[in-house]
């Protein structure tokens, strides 16, 4: 584990950002930590990775990723000022990492709401992200997710199905009121010509 500075403005680490963590063992060749706050997923797979790219929307994230990179000597990482892919124009990466804010409330000025808040249900930012990862994946390309049942998950399924994109479901944990849920989503149809719709909720990585 790395040491993590926290800063104010800016998302802590927490319940989901440890059950992401579990993910790092994943990391190789080029990283993206999205959604990335204090850096603690990025720069924990940083020592397996070739570079680890960190986007956030947060210009304090920015701020703390960059302290905390330099802080535990990890050099070979990029801080990137984004809205989702906003900045990232046609880069691609092995890994994605996202812990995408999931509250159903709306966005407020403070910097801190921004990665509370997820849209009016909760799971809009999410499903964003789903619908860039084709263009952000190389091939074999996999992204690990957070998703909480504060919102109606299934509705993240038959998206991530009507995209057909795979996914597997690797864990989850419960916490007070709601159940959070950390699923693997790749594509099998530009490498192995299956038409990518054999999907599965098992605990199989």
């Amino acid at each position: 584990m790395v040491y993590i500075k926290e800063f104010k403005g800016v998302y802590p680490p927490a319940e989901d950002s440890l059950l992401l963590l579990s993910a790092v063992k994943y990391a190789h060749g080029k990283v993206l930590d999205m959604f990335a706050g204090s850096g603690i997923i990025g720069l924990n797979a940083a020592n397996r990775s070739e570079k680890v790219t960190f986007a956030d929307i947060n210009p304090n994230a920015i701020k703390a990723i960059k302290y905390n990179a330099k802080r535990n000597g990890i050099k070979n990482v990029e801080c990137v000022l984004s809205d989702l892919f906003s900045s990232l124009s046609n880069r691609k990466f092995d890994v994605i990492y996202a812990n995408p804010p999931y509250l159903p409330e709306k966005k407020e000025s403070k910097w801190i709401n921004h990665a509370l808040s997820g849209g009016r249900e909760g799971s809009e930012l999410t499903i964003d992200l789903i619908h860039s990862l084709k263009a952000h994946l190389k091939d074999k390309g996999k992204a690990f997710i957070v998703l909480s049942t504060v919102y109606y998950t299934d509705k993240v399924y038959k998206e991530i199905k009507r995209l057909k994109l795979n996914f597997e479901k690797l864990s989850s944990v419960n916490f007070f009121f709601e159940e959070i849920i950390l699923i693997k989503i790749y594509d099998t149809s530009r490498n192995s010509g299956k038409s990518g719709q054999n999907y599965s909720s098992s605990n199989n990585k």
